[in-house]
């Protein structure tokens, strides 16, 4: 009998109209993404002809692992000379900006190791801006100075004008984390796990949104139907059936957001490879300035956890509002507002510094991905320093939980017309 309710529950939330275009248009844009994802990737050949699709990705892959290592000073300086060799080669002298098709068979000497030769260009440029070319200048004596500067850099950044937003414990803290991380990094081809994390974004918001129109009828459409007045007439329709739309809300959401996490994944990792898991994040471009000590696969842990309480919180949120504002049109715009507001918003529009902190904990944050890790996003409580890792979901799965029998209660003691 439960289980038959449960099942009642769930086909109700799933059987709508709008919860079929929902999760019909989620998969479309999990498929465009996916394909551009496949298309962006380029391998160029001796004779400077651009490959496409998977053959690429095959052709990249074998081309970087063969840099695999620890990327120590003598790594660096190979790089650095490397890459001299390739533009002093007679072949390439006197190169026009025209000779596109000279320029491409240059490059394709240079991408198997464009991965650390980005981050050479990172170490020794300036902080606020990135030289592509920085390394055709660059002698191999520099070599040393490799993780020094990433160190420089950090500390740089964190007496900046624009940190300072930032307490002093704060700032203490980004300068420790950046001279205790471990060096030398390991590197390895590891373009599975970045592009998975760089577009973790945009598959928590999507996801998020899907999560908010298949909750947004839940408790409304029975006021809709007026079938309220029959559920809440009977003692089992008032706790029993309640209880269990509960359930089925959050059991609905949790099922959309990993079986779609898995499809997408899935599929990234079949393409791309899981290989250089246990990389540290900044041994990538976009990570070379995080100020977090985990590696690639932790990240993406961390981040498909903290986007499933983020998840499970709007879920809850939605299932209360529904109950509250009666409709659900209504309900997607309040929680579309509360969402999107901050995320559009950003810190250019808002220069004090309160106000950077109470953006920085509203709920959107969670569904950030691997933006969290490359924005200095930090809490300063009572003098202890912590992330959004310790702080997010602690705070937004007890108020997930907290809103439940908010809901509960409030679709029970309604006033029926």
């Amino acid at each position: 009998m439960k289980l038959q309710i449960l099942k009642y529950e769930l086909k109700k939330i799933f059987y709508k109209k709008s919860s079929i275009i929902s999760l019909a248009v989620l998969g479309i844009c999990m498929g465009f993404m996916l394909f551009s994802c496949l298309s962006e990737i380029s391998y160029t050949d001796a004779e400077g002809n651009h490959i496409n699709g998977i053959k690429a990705v095959r052709l990249l892959k074998s081309e970087k692992m063969q840099w695999n290592g620890i990327i120590s000073p003598e790594t660096v300086r190979k790089v650095i000379t490397k890459n001299s060799a390739i533009n002093s080669n007679s072949q390439y002298k006197g190169m026009k900006e025209s000779d596109i098709k000279l320029s491409n068979m240059q490059y394709s000497r240079k991408q198997g190791f464009m991965d650390i030769r980005e981050l050479i260009n990172l170490s020794y440029g300036e902080v606020h801006s990135y030289d592509y070319y920085l390394i055709d200048r660059l002698s191999p004596d520099v070599a040393n100075t490799f993780y020094t500067n990433r160190v420089g850099q950090i500390k740089t950044l964190a007496t900046s004008q624009e940190a300072d937003y930032l307490t002093k414990n704060e700032k203490n803290y980004l300068i420790n984390s950046a001279q205790t991380l471990f060096t030398p990094f390991n590197y390895s081809y590891a373009d599975g796990w970045l592009n998975a994390l760089e577009r973790s974004a945009t598959v928590l918001f999507a996801l998020a949104f899907v999560i908010c129109i298949l909750l947004a009828p839940i408790f409304s459409v029975e006021y809709q139907t007026c079938c309220d007045a029959i559920l809440l007439s009977t003692e089992h329709g008032k706790r029993k059936g309640i209880v269990y739309k509960l359930i089925a809300g959050l059991l609905s959401a949790s099922l959309v957001y990993w079986i779609t996490a898995g499809v997408v994944y899935c599929f990234m990792f079949t393409v791309f490879g899981v290989e250089g898991g246990d990389c540290p994040i900044q041994a990538s471009f976009s990570g070379w300035k995080s100020f977090y000590h985990v590696t690639n696969i932790q990240s993406f842990w961390m981040v498909l956890i903290l986007g499933y309480v983020g998840c499970m919180f709007i879920g809850s949120l939605t299932m209360f509002l529904s109950s509250k504002v009666k409709t659900s049109f209504a309900t997607i715009i309040l929680i579309f507002i509360f969402i999107m507001v901050p995320a559009t918003i950003g810190k250019s529009l808002i220069t004090e510094s309160v106000w950077n902190k109470i953006i920085d904990i509203l709920p959107h944050q969670m569904l950030l991905g691997w933006n969290i890790f490359r924005t200095y996003i930090l809490y300063d409580i009572g003098g202890k320093v912590v992330t959004p890792y310790e702080v997010l979901p602690v705070l937004y799965g007890t108020l997930a939980v907290i809103l439940l029998p908010f809901a509960y209660n409030s679709f029970r003691k309604h006033k029926i017309a």
